[in-house]
């Protein structure tokens, strides 16, 4: 399991300048919806940029699956993602005009969504069976996105219709959650939004590797990304490709310094009592989650390094006219160096 969060750290710590330039109208969107209340369907656009996803069009509509709908139903695979973006743009003005049965190239080759309601007859616009929010969440003139209640079903069929395309090799109709256990138990301790990056995962990794994250509440996450957007760039900061229980953090020796998978970003380990101190910040809660491959504990505050702290107080809110730092900037351009290959054996 740990394996694919893996994999979903090494595709969030590739440098902006790596992703190519017809993954742009997806940044822009993942920006867009990481500030607009739809963080999980923000995180799995971006992961997706980064992994290649083909966008060769210059415009697009983009349905977006609320968080809960993701916590219910668990991230995409990149098939089904393919499946909620059309490479053609249909405006506020068009979309509730389209009749029923009409269909909806999307960049999933051989399959498009179908239109089953309008407001004229229904009174409200939905695609395959799933309702549209009439309102647009981003329209730029090239990239609209509309909010849904729930992912689409790859197999939807409208009676009548002739047989779906052949399923995908390896692909079902619907998500499945590989840290549905993980991302539950954080919610329901206050850190949805951290619980939000482990259910943003597309595909494994084959190899095993042992991680510990510590996962921050949601207050400190929300005060921080009003200076910042970069969601993404707070995870890498809290994750560490290591595996460390409680009494591991008990045993590490004041002054410790552990990497992390943001560049450059390193924990200062000291203790206070028997309480390990992260960057100054206590451990609230010891061994959340605890596998062979991954340890959750939880912290009330940011792992903020002084260097931080430094620059946000020389660089107020108000002062930035793009509102903080973009949602890409600040990606690792080599996580790899900071990864033992052997599992990490060698820590212990």
């Amino acid at each position: 399991m740990a394996t694919s969060l893996l994999l979903f750290l090494i595709l969030l710590s590739l440098s902006s300048s790596a992703v190519a330039s017809s993954a742009t109208p997806l940044l822009t969107a993942a920006n867009t919806l990481s500030n607009s209340g739809y963080l999980s369907m923000a995180l799995t656009l971006q992961l997706a940029a980064s992994a290649g996803l083909n966008f060769d069009s210059p415009t697009a509509t983009i349905f977006a699956p609320s968080d809960t709908a993701f916590f219910q139903s668990g991230p995409p695979s990149l098939p089904l993602l393919r499946y909620h973006i059309s490479p053609r743009r249909f405006s506020v003005k068009t979309l509730p005009y389209l009749h029923r049965g009409t269909k909806i190239q999307t960049l999933l080759p051989n399959y498009s969504l179908t239109v089953t309601s309008t407001p004229a007859v229904e009174g409200y616009s939905s695609v395959n069976d799933v309702r549209v929010d009439p309102n647009s969440v981003l329209d730029d003139g090239s990239v609209i996105i509309y909010a849904v209640d729930r992912f689409f079903n790859l197999t939807f069929l409208e009676a009548e219709e002739a047989p779906a395309p052949a399923p995908i090799a390896g692909i079902s109709g619907q998500p499945h959650r590989p840290f549905g256990s993980v991302a539950d138990l954080l919610r329901s301790k206050g850190c949805s939004i951290m619980a939000a990056f482990l259910d943003a995962q597309l595909i494994g990794f084959n190899r095993k590797t042992a991680l510990t994250v510590f996962a921050a509440v949601d207050d400190a996450v929300e005060d921080y990304a009003r200076n910042s957007s970069d969601y993404s760039e707070i995870f890498r900061q809290h994750v560490v490709p290591r595996l460390l229980t409680w009494q591991d953090l008990v045993a590490l020796d004041d002054g410790t310094m552990l990497p992390t998978f943001e560049e450059e970003f390193m924990i200062h380990v000291i203790k206070m009592g028997d309480v390990p101190v992260l960057n100054d910040v206590p451990v609230a809660d010891q061994d959340l989650y605890q596998s062979r491959f991954l340890v959750v504990h939880g912290v009330n505050h940011l792992l903020t390094s002084q260097k931080q702290m430094v620059r946000q107080e020389e660089d107020p809110v108000g002062d930035q006219e793009d509102g903080g730092a973009g949602f890409t900037d600040g990606f690792v351009a080599n996580v790899a160096d900071q990864i033992n290959p052997q599992g990490f054996d060698d820590y212990h």
